[in-house]
């Protein structure tokens, strides 16, 4: 096999191994938890969790969106209860988005659910492959912006 057939192989297995991961993470629980959420909704509470509170051009910027959909995303969540909104006494034109309570459950429960999957995934490996998974996760991160993950 040439370059190009090895690389089209491999291709091939990831899809294959991506799309079945895929199917055990989604089934494993309903990721909304009842809170009916979106994939965009999720991933703004977790952005907002990780910086305890964001101004709206940081949170577009972080799920590389526009304001406008960041607006409309916050302004659901605002509906849900799960986000507030927080004047800067210091320049009105800036807003902070901060976790309520229940958003801030939310992500809890959330991020104890994403624990659980990994904590099965690395069980089936051995201590070594465990680095080297870790190992390729953090390399491929690395590269979010050229790869426009």
């Amino acid at each position: 096999m040439n370059n190009i057939e090895v690389t089209q192989n491999n291709i091939t297995r990831i899809l294959d191994v991506f799309d079945q991961i895929s199917k055990f993470c989604a089934t494993e629980k309903d990721l909304s938890y009842g809170f009916d959420l979106s994939k965009p909704e999720i991933l703004a509470l977790e952005s907002i969790f990780q910086k305890n509170k964001l101004i709206m051009s940081q949170l577009a910027k972080n799920l590389d969106i526009g304001f406008s959909t960041a607006t409309k995303i916050i302004d659901r969540l605002l509906e849900k209860n799960l986000v507030i909104r927080e004047s800067d006494p210091d320049d009105r034109r800036i807003v902070k988005v901060v976790l309520t309570k229940k958003g801030n459950e939310f992500v809890m429960l959330h991020r104890k659910h994403k624990k659980e999957i990994f904590e099965k995934i690395l069980n089936i490996l051995t201590p070594d492959e465990q680095e080297n998974f870790i190992t390729i996760m953090e390399k491929i991160a690395m590269q979010e912006n050229e790869l426009n993950l």
